[in-house]
């Protein structure tokens, strides 16, 4: 669930999730467009700031955004379009004019205490609407795969082309990732390295297909190949890495400098602390980092389980924006990061294993799970919130016995620890979501004081 690398395919999905925001199953999507604002209804809104009065990299809100794009009768009217009549696959099914009338006149009065809890949506409206979106998209065709993959390291320092990810949407809108620069970037080898260990993830053990060339050996399996390159003098190094989904990725470029822009979906834990507040938290995403260091292979990389509907390693080319954070949990490194990617591989097989068996669409995110759902097959952590539906783990392989012993965050609500644990910041003073930084700082402070506790 992120900031991916590669063309960005979220959008889409940050613009379903408002509008099901009434919904708790599928059939019920199409009756949550009276529903959009409840979020706001449950809270005082936050005070209105200036984006002058913020620092000069501080991001936008959508209420600001509303501000910068709204003195424009037709900007308002754009921007409507963005938040609601682009919305995937599902096209106009809401786009109905009461729907659009209410929009509108949050964006043209730039009204925060709509826009800035908008979407706010429960774990089982968030399940909903990612499974709508990925019933929508059809199934992820399988890639050719070639027997055998060389791997062609080009080994010199490369940088991936600028802005090769981002895209004008007009009013000086872009869309889309930023690209990762810096001395010794190793785009290049990046994008081998992803792509020979997607090549043997793909193999059955018992049966290898499939098998890389490197360093005059034929591998038929990532440990095998990570073990080989460590034999070598390389270092592999893991980071478990909590960030906030960024299903948006919009900035705002204007007198030549960009600002980001803030585009949380907001879950309702469910949870009520102590002062009443409900405890209302941006959607968290978890990823492996992996780094390789040697001398001959110099990679940087990201596993994850997104939208794509792969589960996959993949290049890190692009950078994150400052609001999403990226605490690092824990780390591993050596031999036992090389058996968390072996592991990492095994999830994605069974994970593709499962959606082609139930002919799920996209590689069955959503219904499988999210991010979060496949981090926690890996690493055995259990971050907040995990979206699978437990009749698709009904059976009896080592995956399905794994899913039963994990929590299910569209039934259970969740222990008011995972939800800390699940921060993207060290301190949650540095959220810079007010509401979202108000809640955490409560939360952590509930913690400390009563270990173990019971919330109202």
């Amino acid at each position: 669930m992120l900031q991916y690398g590669g063309v960005n395919r979220l959008l889409p999905f940050l613009l379903l999730a408002p509008l099901s925001a009434a919904a708790q199953r599928l059939e019920d999507l199409p009756a949550a467009a009276g529903a959009l604002f409840d979020g706001s209804r449950r809270q005082a809104a936050p005070p209105a700031v200036s984006p002058a009065a913020r620092a000069a990299d501080a991001p936008l809100s959508l209420s600001d955004l509303a501000r910068a794009l709204g003195r424009d009768p037709a900007a308002v009217d754009e921007l409507l379009d963005l938040l609601v009549a682009k919305t995937g696959s599902l096209g106009s099914a809401l786009d109905t004019p009461a729907l659009r009338a209410r929009i509108k006149e949050a964006l043209s009065r730039a009204d925060p205490s709509v826009l800035d809890r908008f979407p706010t949506l429960t774990p089982a409206q968030a399940g909903a609407a990612a499974s709508l979106y990925a019933s929508r998209q059809g199934m992820t065709p399988e890639p050719a795969r070639p027997e055998e993959l060389a791997l062609t390291l080009p080994g010199a320092p490369l940088d991936p082309p600028k802005d090769l990810y981002l895209k004008p949407i007009g009013r000086g809108l872009l869309y889309g990732d930023e690209t990762l620069f810096g001395a010794g970037a190793p785009w290049g080898d990046s994008r081998a390295v992803a792509e020979a260990l997607n090549h043997l993830s793909a193999n059955d053990p018992s049966a290898p297909a499939g098998f890389i060339l490197d360093a005059g050996a034929r591998r038929a399996g990532v440990g095998a190949w990570l073990d080989s390159l460590l034999s070598a003098g390389h270092v592999i190094e893991i980071d478990d890495v909590r960030l906030y989904a960024n299903f948006g990725d919009l900035r705002l470029e204007a007198g030549g400098a960009r600002r980001d822009v803030a585009t949380p979906t907001l879950i309702d834990t469910g949870i009520v602390l102590p002062s009443g507040r409900r405890l209302v938290s941006p959607v968290a995403h978890s990823e492996l980092d992996i780094r390789v260091r040697g001398p001959r292979v110099n990679a940087s990389l990201a596993f994850y389980y997104g939208i794509d509907g792969r589960a996959a390693f993949r290049a890190k080319d692009t950078t994150n924006q400052g609001w999403v954070g990226g605490r690092v949990a824990r780390s591993w490194s050596g031999k036992d990061a090389a058996a968390l990617l072996e592991r990492a591989a095994w999830v994605s097989r069974e994970l593709a294993a499962k959606a082609k068996a139930f002919g799920l669409a996209m590689g069955g995110y959503g219904p499988l799970g999210d991010c979060n759902d496949a981090h926690a097959f890996i690493t055995g952590s259990v971050p907040f919130g995990m979206l699978r539906e437990p009749r698709y783990y009904a059976g009896d392989s080592e995956l399905d016995r794994l899913s039963r012993s994990l929590p299910h965050d569209l039934i259970d609500a969740p222990d008011p620890r995972r939800v800390w644990d699940s921060r993207p910041f060290e301190r949650a003073e540095d959220v810079p979501m007010a509401a979202a930084r108000e809640a955490l700082l409560e939360l952590g402070t509930t913690l400390k004081q009563a270990p173990g506790p019971q919330f109202p």
